[in-house]
């Protein structure tokens, strides 16, 4: 699956023309946002939802206020592609050694 790597500090608006917030879901994929920015979010138990997932859980990306971020994981996870990338406050960088 393509990344929403281009979609940084771009705010998202809904064919209604309103800021986005909250959970959408297309063609199998959701997406989460948070005033119009890609955002993880929490679910009722605290655990972190990343701001793109799709439905088979093949693909994840993980996001803060419109930047890809992850403090101690690859922000973006593809199983199917068989790659993963690190990203820190919307830098691209290298994994952290072990």
């Amino acid at each position: 699956m393509k990344s929403f790597k281009s979609y940084q500090h771009l705010r998202l608006i809904t064919s209604e023309g309103m800021i986005a917030n909250g959970d959408y879901i297309l063609d199998g994929i959701t997406i989460r946002t948070k005033q119009g920015y890609l955002c993880d979010s929490l679910d009722e138990e605290k655990n972190i939802l990343p701001a793109v997932e799709t439905h088979d859980g093949s693909h994840i990306e993980h996001w803060k206020d419109g930047e890809l971020h992850c403090e101690n994981a690859p922000a973006v996870i593809d199983i199917l592609e068989n790659y993963e990338e690190w990203w820190l406050n919307g830098r691209h960088v290298l994994p952290k050694e072990s």
